[in-house]
């Protein structure tokens, strides 16, 4: 029985850098706001964009990078949906390059 504390112990480092992340989307004013729309804001790849100096990737998706098959075509659908207008996203997290993690909706 002497491996449950280890597994314990492993499992607790495994979930230590979400709970440290959770806890600054707590304290930070910014994040807890209610959704918005991003026009304006430029499409740097298919999940990630820059508006007003600051970084946002969409939480829960995973786009091909620069340089990687589709990865292109990603980025324009991601730059119609911040410049139609039609899409809103809510700061829910930060991520460990300090971009802010974003939930998308459709705006009604």
């Amino acid at each position: 029985m002497k491996t449950l504390p280890v597994i314990v112990i492993f499992s607790a480092l495994l979930l230590f850098p979400v709970e440290i992340l959770a806890a600054q989307a707590g304290r930070s004013g910014r994040l807890s706001g209610g959704y918005k729309s991003y026009r304006g804001a430029k499409a740097i790849d298919g999940d990630t964009y820059r508006y007003k100096g600051q970084r946002y990737r969409l939480r829960d998706y995973n786009a091909p990078e620069k340089g990687q098959p589709g990865s292109q075509k990603a980025t324009r659908n991601l730059q119609r949906r911040l410049d139609s207008g039609q899409y809103q996203y809510k700061g829910v997290a930060k991520d460990q390059y300090g971009r802010t993690i974003v939930e998308e909706r459709r705006a009604d």
